[in-house]
């Protein structure tokens, strides 16, 4: 769990994070992003629309964390929607987690609390 968090870091540093649910959606709309991942307590009906783009574009999606240990993680305050806008680290990210026995494809992924 930490190796995701520490990507999601190396990401933001590399700049290719988009943080916040209005970012994150922009980036999905405009096709940069890769991944999206959303905090468990993140507003039902954000996270409706977020899903439904994701959708749209074909873009994987995953419900990972709390919104401080997001934040935390890119060096922010609370986020909770992050777009990954790197194929690359999109890629390492769901390997680490697939590596901790989450299952990540284009559908929701629920993480244990």
């Amino acid at each position: 769990m930490k190796k995701s968090y520490a990507v999601l870091g190396f990401a933001q540093k590399a700049g290719k994070v988009s943080s916040g649910a209005l970012a994150a959606k922009s980036s999905i709309i405009r096709r940069r992003a890769f991944l999206l991942i959303i905090s468990n307590d993140i507003a039902e009906n954000t996270k409706q629309g977020l899903i439904s783009s994701c959708q749209k574009q074909k873009i994987p999606w995953i419900i990972l964390g709390n919104k401080y240990e997001i934040g935390a993680s890119i060096g922010k305050a609370y986020r909770v929607a992050v777009t990954i806008n790197d194929q690359g680290m999109a890629e390492s990210l769901i390997k680490s987690l697939e590596a901790v026995g989450a299952k990540v494809s284009t559908g929701v992924v629920e993480w244990q609390k």
